[in-house]
């Protein structure tokens, strides 16, 4: 039953990634060269592709976890 819930978890996780690389490309740039950096005030660093990966692989973790503690201590 365990390895139904990971293999769910696995396939939603690639799902996951595919859905923000598929953000990741920049936009082309503007004919004739010039206009504004992409990002104002520079340095532009994505900060929350990041955070949304590690919050998943920690509640990915948690729940592994859970059950795995919930097959161990079934009482019956």
């Amino acid at each position: 039953m365990v390895e139904k819930y990971i293999k769910i978890m696995v396939a939603g996780f690639f799902l996951l990634v595919i859905n923000l690389t598929s953000y990741a490309a920049a936009p082309p740039p503007t004919p004739g060269g010039g206009g504004d950096p992409a990002c104002w005030p520079p340095p532009c660093i994505p900060i929350d592709t990041g955070i949304w990966l590690l919050i998943i692989a920690g509640i990915t973790f948690g729940v592994i976890r859970s059950l795995e503690s919930f097959k161990t201590n079934k009482v019956g």
